[in-house]
């Protein structure tokens, strides 16, 4: 059903494209290997540990053109995670960049997996991975769903930096892009803003996804001043994955005057997305994520995101207890403090499970954050709570100065003080630290640790 569908929209437009540094092959050429690899996938489940997205990719579509069951690994999260994936998946074949090979028995599958597609796992990198399955009905269902509102088409090129382990990129920039009919290019060095810059550029790029983090740095006037010339060639982009922020909005409607931006919202277990906001509403309502997508049901319950819809995951594969909590009568509870406004517009605050609670008062970081970057010397930061020796718990708060002047002379002290003019006493920091950068995750988020 799904790669009946995007075989036939792949048709529509075969001279188009998907290249990396070192190939390219046309979308007739990749149909053509699609359907000459599956007659060799005879398994029910493959896991995919490619060092190229491009090998990747071609693995993934041949995996559903066998109407086989596929599992995306990424080889920077490391072998300890990549084992204890391939052990909970219970995968017995991985095809890797020089093809496909195997790695156990095969063990008697307990899941009805008869209708899933996906089994991806989520992008935490502690404790025991849980892997969302998807079926062909949800995938399809998302795909209709962005295909309706992201105005894009086949005289546009993708390029895609994010890794097709994560379903971002998976379904809303690759599968969409091949449905569309668009040139599709990989970046291989992940969260590289100077190196994606020169991407854009060299490649005339007109389409790009990411974090508010990684335009905040594409759109870095100091890194480079003729940057207007560098992204002139962009149409369209699509912000995900963290909270925006005034700064960060701010200076993309700046250097990126001519391009629609798409504020989106989505997790893994809604394939991914949930919703967006219209290009045109940006401007003055970029903090919001928009209006839920044609398929799907949102409400608020005790300040909790719920989503319905077809695009919901079947499950968590071999988990039933976190299924159960995680979908209740039918609802996926996505873990993500919202707000749903008069008009259906929803604004999501942050994790839950990143919610610092002190002196009884909940606290979300990103609202520490967000203010503390109203004054010019802060680029960015991030707060965390931490266990102190009370029940409740201290903020730590880490910032990245704007330039090296104010690297050199803001104190912790004037730090503080900037806490003090923007927030309130319950939301003030116990520890300031004042760093060069921030860790950032493969996928442009900012690393909460």
């Amino acid at each position: 059903m799904l790669w009946d569908y995007i075989k036939k929209r792949m048709m529509e437009n075969p001279d188009k494209t998907v290249s990396d540094d070192s190939e390219s092959i046309t979308y007739a050429q990749l149909i053509e290997y699609a359907e000459d690899k599956k007659t060799t996938l005879l398994h029910d489940k493959y896991g995919v540990l490619c060092k190229s997205e491009l090998n990747a990719a071609k693995a993934i579509l041949s995996i559903m053109a066998a109407d086989k069951i596929c599992v995306p690994l990424h080889h920077s999260y490391g072998q300890s995670r990549i084992d204890k994936i391939l052990a909970n998946a219970n995968i017995s074949y991985l095809i890797e960049d020089n093809g496909v090979k195997q790695i156990s028995q095969e063990t008697t599958e307990t899941e009805n997996l008869s209708d899933v597609i996906f089994i991806m796992y989520t992008s935490g990198t502690t404790g025991t991975p849980k892997g969302a399955m998807l079926t062909e009905e949800n995938i399809l269902t998302n795909l209709h769903d962005i295909e309706q509102y992201f105005k894009i088409d086949n005289t546009d090129k993708i390029l895609i930096w994010r890794s097709l382990y994560h379903l971002a990129p998976l379904t809303g920039e690759f599968l969409i892009s091949l449905v569309k009919g668009l040139d599709i290019i990989f970046y291989e060095n992940g969260f590289d803003p100077t190196g994606i810059r020169k991407a854009i550029k060299d490649n005339e790029i007109t389409v790009i996804a990411g974090t508010p983090s990684l335009f905040y740095h594409l759109c870095n006037p100091s890194i480079n001043r003729s940057s207007s010339i560098v992204h002139r060639s962009l149409k369209a982009l699509a912000s995900s994955g963290e909270c925006m922020t005034k700064p960060v909005a701010e200076r993309m409607m700046k250097t990126l005057d001519n391009c629609d931006i798409y504020n989106i919202y989505g997790l893994t277990e809604a394939s991914p997305r949930v919703s967006y906001l219209p290009p045109e509403m940006f401007k003055n309502d970029y903090t919001s994520v928009g209006i839920p997508l044609n398929s799907v049901e949102v409400k608020i319950q005790n300040g909790e995101l719920l989503v319905k819809g077809n695009s919901i995951m079947k499950g968590y594969y071999n988990d039933k207890e976190s299924t159960d909590k995680t979908i209740i009568n039918g609802w996926l509870h996505t873990g993500d403090n919202a707000k749903i406004d008069e008009n259906g517009f929803i604004t999501v605050k942050g994790r839950i499970d990143n919610m610092i609670i002190r002196g009884g008062m909940n606290i979300y970081p990103a609202e520490i954050e967000n203010a503390v970057k109203q004054d010019s010397r802060i680029k960015d930061a991030v707060a965390v709570g931490e266990k102190d020796d009370k029940s409740s718990q201290r903020i730590r708060l880490t910032i990245v100065c704007n330039h090296l002047i104010a690297r050199k002379n803001l104190t912790k002290k004037d730090v503080f003080d900037i806490c003090k003019k923007y927030l309130q006493p319950y939301q003030y920091p116990e520890i300031i630290e004042i760093v060069d950068k921030l860790e950032m995750t493969r996928t442009g988020k900012k690393m909460r640790t």
